[in-house]
């Protein structure tokens, strides 16, 4: 064996041997890059996203745009490592410009941006009509709209509200804004028994039709104030004289300064009484003027009445008897 090593063509055999076994290494390597090399240039990936949010670049103070879609859909196709971060991070866009663009309908192409140029896109839709009309604004008065009304008790009613601001701006197309009928602050009054008090409410925009528009509201809510109230009436009365005067009295008058009796209950209730029961006057103890205070009762149906009771002045006279003409 040593003599082996010692011989040159030993040596050299041994080396030829390494040397074939180091060039079929080093080629084997490298068509196995070329091959891999080969397959991902000819491999390819489609990947479809939905719900992709639409981007609008145009003069937002000036225009309002109307026709475009919220959301696209984008398809992507091409090698599976460009393919994979794009459908995975989704960091690009897609966008319509209209910069260039005034007042009228237009169709236009939709863009994209920040996807790798080694990828095919397709955008659906591809084009869009879209109208573009001047942005305009007009200040409106806010009223009250009553939610839940029907469900109050019959004996509360709503008041004349407050609402502060009372007035709001609209924002919008031109088109739209010259539809505005009414702007209403909605407020749910069901489960009212007393005054709502500063209330927070939105505000709601109608055209004659009672269809909400799609403008912009500054402010969008208001602050709204609804007294809830009795149902009430004002009614007029009279007094009547009860139990006689004692013998030698005459009753000349029976007068109040109040002049009406409020009463609350239902609508029904109320609307059923146009003058109040006489008030009753208890005479059988008068012998001179004098006020008394007399009880104001209240009628069926009715859930109180205001004032309780009333003063009421009674102006009487003096007159002989037929005892006193013979004593005389």
């Amino acid at each position: 064996m040593d003599n082996w090593f010692r011989s040159v063509w030993f040596i050299r055999i041994i080396s030829l041997i390494l040397a074939g076994l180091l060039w079929v290494t080093v080629n084997v390597d490298d068509n196995m890059d070329s091959d891999s090399l080969i397959f991902n240039d000819t491999s390819s990936d489609m990947e479809v996203m939905d719900n992709v949010p639409l981007e609008i670049r145009f003069d937002s103070d000036e225009y309002v745009v109307s026709g475009l879609p919220q959301e696209v859909s984008v398809t992507v196709e091409g090698p599976p490592s460009a393919v994979t971060p794009v459908v995975r991070q989704q960091n690009f866009e897609v966008f319509v410009d209209l910069m260039e663009y005034g007042p009228g309908t237009h169709e236009v192409s939709l863009q994209h941006t920040g996807i790798s140029n080694q990828l095919a896109v397709t955008i659906e839709p591809k084009t869009i009509e879209v109208t573009i009309e001047e942005k305009v604004g007009e200040d409106f008065e806010v009223s009250v709209d009553y939610l839940n009304e029907s469900t109050m008790s019959g004996e509360l009613e709503i008041g004349d509200p407050e609402v502060t601001p009372s007035t709001v701006q609209i924002t919008g197309a031109s088109s739209i804004v010259e539809r505005v009928a009414s702007v209403k602050a909605i407020i749910d009054v069901g489960e009212a028994d007393s005054t709502i008090e500063n209330q927070e409410a939105p505000v709601k925009v109608y055209d004659n039709q009672g269809n909400e528009l799609n403008v912009l509201v500054d402010p969008n809510e208001v602050m709204v104030t609804v007294p809830i109230v009795e149902r009430m009436k004002q009614v007029p009365f009279q007094l009547e004289g009860v139990g006689g005067a004692p013998e030698g009295v005459i009753v000349n008058s029976l007068n109040s300064e109040v002049q009406q009796i409020t009463i609350y209950g239902s609508q029904e209730t109320l609307a059923s009484i146009e003058e109040f029961p006489p008030i009753e006057v208890d005479l059988t103890e008068v012998t001179e003027d004098q006020t008394v205070n007399v009880k104001v009762p209240v009628p069926e149906g009715v859930k109180r009445v205001d004032p309780e009771t009333i003063e009421v002045q009674i102006d009487v006279e003096q007159v002989q008897t037929d005892e006193e003409d013979t004593e005389a």
